[in-house]
């Protein structure tokens, strides 16, 4: 039987297509292990109803451009103007309801491109980053003897022996099990079980206690496995909320997530929402309530996390339906 020849043609056929497999395959293993950057878009859709004649507001936390992430491409659709306030790493977006329509939808939408180990950073350092606060009781007598316990030779070296300490020290609670109060990092040398923001306040406070600044940081965890195989609900967000720590030493800023046991390093991840304290009874959302809340207005529906917003109104029955959706770009 006669052997078939392989024609040039066919052999450069072979070829181009072995190497378009291979191009592809670094291309992906670079998009997911190697690539320095990823960029997502979210947005997040408000649908509200309220009385004609009646005066409604929507206010919307949303992240700020700094050390490990750009924030840009925002875009307001549905209200009728709106406007920004800047804050300690975040902003708030307040959007005025359009009064005429029964019915009203707000897409709110920005691009975010989160760096991984991102160098450490110059930023803002405010005396308030190393006093005592609600939950950082850092001049507790034994957090300060903890705190000088675990001093190095100097402030980075002390900060990464706080991280790895209070990583190693708390406990996640139980599966299935449910955790309805904040404790203080003073409690927590007495009951060391929490969630990521137990361990962010533990870590501030042993920081703050030795004179190191530190402030916790709130946002979102962006999982590209979550996100290539899962759709959002109302009332949902496909981006999960997180909490985390920023200490500053040698002049500079730096990253840790002592609940993933990360010091100095972050992955393309951390979404930041600066200090928004996303603690539904912490005093920060007791005020902000309050502030955003004036007399004649109403409550109408709010989320501190992992949707950041209030609708508040003069309508009583006024109503909001809220939703997260993120999308991620491999090669961006």
């Amino acid at each position: 039987m006669e052997k078939r020849k392989v024609t040039k043609a066919k052999w450069i056929t072979t070829s181009l297509l072995c190497a378009s497999i291979i191009i592809g395959a670094l291309a992906i293993l670079f998009a997911l292990f190697f690539n320095p950057q990823r960029t997502f878009t979210i947005t997040e859709t408000f649908r509200i109803t309220s009385a004609r004649g009646s005066e409604t507001y929507l206010s919307v936390a949303l992240p700020m451009s700094g050390g490990y992430q750009a924030i840009y491409n925002l875009l307001v659709e549905g209200g009728a103007e709106y406007w920004l306030e800047y804050f300690n790493g975040w902003r708030n977006l307040t959007v005025r309801i359009p009064s005429e329509d029964l019915e009203t939808v707000v897409a709110i939408s920005f691009t975010a491109r989160l760096f991984r180990n991102a160098q450490p950073w110059e930023g803002t350092m405010l005396a308030e980053y190393t006093l005592p606060q609600q939950f950082i009781d850092s001049d507790n007598e034994d957090i300060i003897a903890l705190a000088r316990a675990l001093r190095g030779d100097k402030d980075f070296q002390t900060a990464e022996n706080v991280v790895n300490y209070v990583y190693r020290f708390i406990s996640w609670p139980p599966p299935g099990s449910k955790t309805g109060y904040r404790l203080a990092a003073s409690e927590l040398l007495e009951y060391p079980i929490g969630v990521c923001g137990d361990f962010a306040n533990l870590t501030t406070a042993l920081l703050r206690a030795e004179g190191i600044p530190a402030r916790n940081i709130s946002g979102l965890v962006l999982d590209v496995n979550r996100l290539a195989f899962r759709s959002t609900n109302d009332w949902g967000h496909l981006g999960g909320a997180h909490g985390w720590v920023e200490f500053f030493a040698d002049g500079k800023w730096h990253f840790a997530d002592p609940s993933w046991g990360w010091f100095n390093r972050n992955a393309t991840a951390h979404l930041s929402f600066g200090t928004y304290d996303m603690y539904i009874r912490s005093d920060f959302q007791q005020n902000l309530m309050e502030q955003l809340v004036p007399d004649g207005f109403y409550l109408r529906g709010g989320m501190s996390a992992p949707l950041r917003f209030l609708l508040y109104s003069t309508d009583a029955d006024a109503m909001v339906i809220p939703r997260g959706d993120v999308h991620f770009s491999w090669f961006r």
